[in-house]
């Protein structure tokens, strides 16, 4: 019995065609490695401009939220001074809303006093049978200098919220700076993005704080000369800042630490023109020290993330591209 044999010539075209086949799966090999580097650059231009839009909304839902309070008749108040320490400190959110029902001794209420535009909030001390109303803020020693009427009262507090006041301040700008971000970004070339989000980012952060100056503060309630002496000084001072503090006269005497809107006792020698001037210095945990040089460096360690990862140039070059393609 014969065994058949396969011609020189369909042996070639055999292995010519085996070898076409392993180069066509070297080559869909190489297009999927090739390919790799192409998507992660298209998923990363799928998130391009999250951070811009995210701070868009939030400030668009806090300005819509302000007015939606006007609309219904309530006012946000800012609290300025800090004749409420501790419970209502300065920068505190103060909600009121119009006045309705009868008045009692101990509610908060927001007022003009007799002859003024200004707005106070402080506490009822008193109502009187003829009707009028008595007040006194919390870290006053006395009552207010004047009694007011139903009249002057522009509404009752319903809810405050601590060193929320801040952000309602800082509000404006914040809206001005997000608009900024994200119409000056449209228009810029998509690798210099990732520059200009960090640039603004750090911005939206730094202005508002340094305009402001919400972390570290105080203000002296009260300055009385010591009983007995001539040139020494006793002081309340008021920790108005977000921030721990350390309070300290300047002319020498007892330091005192004060957490936010606590108040404490101040004692030292009063200047030449009998004045009282205190320093007052951040206080912080070693945590608290390691958490807010982090923060500070957190947009060059951004920047160096994006460099490690590659991921400053936004845009696929064409052979990546042309890869995805095939």
């Amino acid at each position: 019995m014969s065994v058949p044999t396969i011609s020189q010539p369909l042996a070639e075209e055999a292995g010519a065609e085996g070898a076409g086949i392993q180069q066509a799966g070297v080559q869909e090999a190489g297009v999927e490695q090739a390919s790799q580097p192409a998507m992660e650059k298209l998923h990363r231009r799928g998130k391009d401009g999250v951070l811009a839009m995210v701070a868009l909304t939030i400030v668009v839902l806090a300005v819509g939220a302000v007015f939606a309070w006007r609309f219904v008749g309530g006012r946000l108040l800012v609290m300025e001074t800090p004749s409420m320490c501790p419970a209502v400190c300065v920068g505190s959110l103060v909600a009121d809303q119009p006045l309705r029902g009868a008045l009692h001794p101990g509610e908060l209420i927001s007022f003009h006093p007799p002859g003024s535009a200004a707005i106070y909030t402080h506490r009822i001390s008193a109502i009187f049978t003829n009707g009028m109303i008595q007040t006194r803020g919390i870290a006053n020693a006395t009552h207010d200098p004047w009694l007011i009427t139903r009249a002057d009262i522009v509404g009752r507090v319903v809810w405050t919220v601590w060193g929320l006041g801040w952000a309602l301040k800082a509000l404006p700008m914040l809206a001005v700076g997000v608009l900024a971000w994200v119409l000056v970004r449209g228009r810029m070339s998509r690798a210099s993005r990732r520059a200009w989000d960090r640039l603004w980012m750090t911005a939206l952060a730094v202005i508002p704080l340094w305009a402001l100056s919400p972390l570290v503060r105080g203000q002296l309630v009260g300055v009385t000369v010591k009983p007995g002496t001539k040139d020494l000084g006793l002081a309340r001072v008021v920790n108005t800042g977000l921030l721990s503090a350390a309070f300290h006269p300047v002319s020498g005497g007892r330091t005192v630490a004060l957490g936010s809107a606590h108040i404490g006792m101040l004692s030292g020698p009063l200047s030449k023109h009998g004045a009282f001037y205190v320093h007052e210095a951040l206080i912080l945990r070693p945590w608290g020290w390691a958490l807010l040089i982090t923060i500070i460096i957190s947009p060059l360690l951004a920047y160096f993330v994006h460099i490690w990862r590659d991921d400053e140039g936004l845009a696929p070059s064409s052979s990546s591209l042309e890869a995805v393609a095939a």
